[in-house]
């Protein structure tokens, strides 16, 4: 457990061979981690970024998407891959072709995904209905890496507290994971039946940590560095994995760097998320090569300016934007509206405003915010 307040929480993890500058790691988050998201939670720091899931099938039979998705620049290391799916044989060749082509430095399997595309396929969290299944994956995944001598790259699983509450397995289930020669664990502190509401359940993640020796990673609700605290003293994990908390807010990454050293967070104001915006929109124009490619990036834009003064007007033409050049546009005409204003009219909406400010055994008032 870590007690001692004024020690920093952040530090350097080691995930099998594999070391982190920090334990903060951005969730895959299908939709939202594509490379230009990536790179932009790298540039505040993350100790570690995940590329949306990958289904194994696909990759098994060479889809012409997945080289797309799996893509990483050379500054983005350590990078992890996640691959889905219920095909023992397909999560076996999937592995070999990731470490065969250096896609990743690690390799991370789902079985915590509720969403119900995922579930009916009887794979994410479904495999943990299924242990005989999901044991056999981890270990030919763990068997298909271990052939590689040249470079080692660790397996890590992502799950659930189980299926409903009265059926939380993940304690027992972390065990053999560990027992299956995985290197890490991240557990979400929800059920599958839970999905992303209710009170996340941090106390079982404690018991997890109690459970193995490998490292334990806490998910769920960490959307700022007093949560982070309160969530790693509570459960002694090794980490946390930070997802929608990012979703238009991706420098709170670096506020929680910055707050665990001692200083301020950073005081984005509305002109400085623009300035961001752009080079975010910059590193979408410049690596989707189809005609749609400002199209994936049009809700990361919504979630950015949500909560800015006045901004229905601008919400409505960001919906519409087909370039780099039109976002550009938009949000200079914006910030001209808005430059005579006085703060805190021209002051970031910020989630931190309404933190909890103690836990109590895990039982909590949570702000209205998006879990991941």
């Amino acid at each position: 457990m870590i007690n001692d307040m004024s020690a920093n929480i952040f530090r350097q993890l080691k995930i099998g061979s594999v070391r982190l500058d920090n334990n903060i790691i951005l969730a895959p988050m299908a939709g939202v981690t594509d490379y230009p998201f990536r790179l932009v939670a790298k540039l505040f720091g993350a100790g570690l970024t995940v590329c949306e899931m990958i289904n194994v099938t696909a990759m098994h039979f060479k889809s012409r998407t997945t080289p797309t998705l799996i893509r990483r620049s050379a500054a983005e290391k350590p990078y992890s891959v996640q691959i889905f799916g219920h095909s023992v044989e397909h999560f076996e060749s999937s592995v070999r072709n990731i470490i065969k082509n250096g896609a990743a430095d690690i390799i991370d399997i789902n079985m915590g995904c509720p969403a119900k595309n995922v579930v009916s396929s009887k794979s994410g969290v479904y495999l943990m209905k299924d242990r005989e299944t999901a044991r056999k994956i981890i270990t030919a995944c763990v068997r298909a890496a271990a052939e590689f001598d040249l470079k080692e790259v660790p397996i890590t699983v992502k799950i659930r507290l189980g299926w409903d509450k009265e059926s939380i397995i993940a304690p027992d289930f972390c065990k053999m994971i560990e027992d299956c020669g995985a290197s890490m664990v991240t557990v979400h502190a929800r059920t599958y039946s839970m999905q992303f509401s209710g009170l996340p359940l941090y106390e079982h993640i404690a018991r997890c940590k109690e459970a193995v020796k490998i490292p334990v990673i806490a998910n769920g609700d960490i959307v700022s560095y007093e949560k982070a605290r309160k969530v790693l003293e509570l459960t002694g994990a090794d980490g946390v994995m930070i997802g929608r908390a990012v979703m238009g807010r991706p420098w709170i990454i670096g506020d929680m760097l910055r707050m665990d050293r001692g200083l301020p967070a950073l005081d984005f104001k509305i002109p400085d998320v623009i300035k961001l915006i752009k080079i975010h929109g910059r590193l979408v124009d410049a690596f989707y090569s189809d005609n749609n490619r400002v199209e994936c990036f049009r809700k990361q834009l919504l979630w950015y300016t949500k909560g800015w003064y006045g901004s229905a007007q601008l919400r409505e033409s960001l919906k519409t934007v087909s370039s780099a050049d039109e976002i550009d546009c938009v949000l200079d005409k914006y910030l001209e509206s808005i430059h005579h204003l006085d703060l805190p009219e021209n002051r970031l909406f910020t989630i931190y405003e309404n933190e909890p400010k103690d836990f109590r055994g895990g039982k909590y008032a949570v702000a209205n915010t998006a879990a991941q």
